[in-house]
């Protein structure tokens, strides 16, 4: 039997833990969705399940409407990496991958548009967040599509965000709870300001 005291959540959870209590109003962040609804993605199977979860539990979920933008990009980055690896940034411009990156686009885009379909969805538009993601920004320390997605989330009245970016972690856990997979658990909760 372990000694001492369980360490402190600080506002993070693994999406892996099946006592998670899901909070009734959730965001998630484009990683998350990215790993969900790609297949060869790493994470694709934690993330999908938890999907299944969400969907199961019914929260109210809200995304800002940048995700779709990048979505479009990690399906276009993704195709890249599949066909040049290492060299993909060189080879954006190439015009051999640009077919696969369209058919993953559209397969992406249309798994986006179900998990959507499959529950109480709350877009928020980046206008309405600009000054609150700005201010995120150099209250925190966040990068600008952090900022946007974190901004969007509170904006929503959503108590969590579901994430694999640790950059979420710089967040005091009062603002918004990080759902994350259990291999960033540790280094999320030693980033979160005390």
């Amino acid at each position: 039997m372990p000694r001492g005291r369980r360490p402190a959540t600080r506002g993070v959870y693994a999406i892996e833990d099946p006592a998670l209590i899901l909070s009734e109003v959730l965001a998630l962040d484009t990683s998350f969705v990215v790993e969900a609804l790609i297949e060869t993605q790493p994470l694709h199977a934690v993330c999908a399940g938890f999907v299944e979860r969400i969907v199961e539990a019914a929260p109210t979920v809200a995304t800002s409407e940048l995700l779709e933008v990048e979505l479009a990009e990690a399906a276009f980055a993704i195709a890249l990496k599949e066909r040049w690896g290492r060299r993909w940034r060189q080879r954006r411009v190439d015009g051999r991958v640009r077919r696969r990156g369209r058919r993953l686009l559209t397969e992406v885009s249309s798994r986006y548009e179900l998990l959507r379909s499959s529950v109480t969805h709350i877009p928020v538009p980046v206008g309405r967040i600009a000054d609150a993601a700005a201010t995120l920004m150099t209250d925190y320390g966040l990068a600008s599509y952090d900022a946007v997605h974190a901004a969007s989330a509170i904006a929503a009245g959503a108590e969590a965000i579901v994430t694999t970016d640790t950059g979420f972690a710089r967040l005091p856990s009062s603002l918004l709870a990080m759902y994350t997979d259990r291999s960033r658990v540790a280094s999320s909760r030693a980033k979160r300001p005390r």
